[in-house]
């Protein structure tokens, strides 16, 4: 399952994911994952594994998705992936996400996806995603 929580900067988009976060951490059966570029826990729950993208020096969307899938590839027990800003961590337009939910949706047998991303709106290539309330 991959879903967006979208909307203004302000709205309310990473109290969202983060009390998903911590509620999946409550009932998950493997890992869950958070990843922000702020060095602070933000009320994320202890059992998440917090990752502030920051410190691993990953810029563009090849090296996220390589990124990703490193993780994956180290650890068979993650269940949930959360991230917090999508388009300010990947410096990228929501339009020009495209590629990244791509390589999510080749991945989502293997693991669940969060994401936030500031936008109005979704691009239509990305509707199919959106995180229902």
């Amino acid at each position: 399952m991959i879903s967006i929580i979208y909307g203004a900067q302000g709205s309310g988009k990473t109290k969202r994911l983060i009390d998903a976060v911590n509620a999946a951490c409550d009932k998950a059966s493997g890992k869950v994952i958070f990843i922000t570029d702020n060095g602070q826990s933000l009320g994320v729950n202890p059992g998440v594994k917090f990752i502030n993208l920051a410190e691993y020096n990953v810029s563009g969307e090849q090296q996220f998705i390589g990124f990703i899938r490193g993780m994956l590839a180290a650890d068979f027990d993650i269940q949930e992936i959360y991230i917090d800003g999508l388009s300010r961590l990947l410096d990228c337009p929501a339009d020009k996400l495209k590629p990244v939910f791509d390589a999510f949706d080749a991945l989502k047998g293997q693991v669940n996806f969060v994401i936030t991303v500031s936008a109005d709106k979704l691009p239509a290539s990305l509707k199919k995603f959106a995180a229902k309330d």
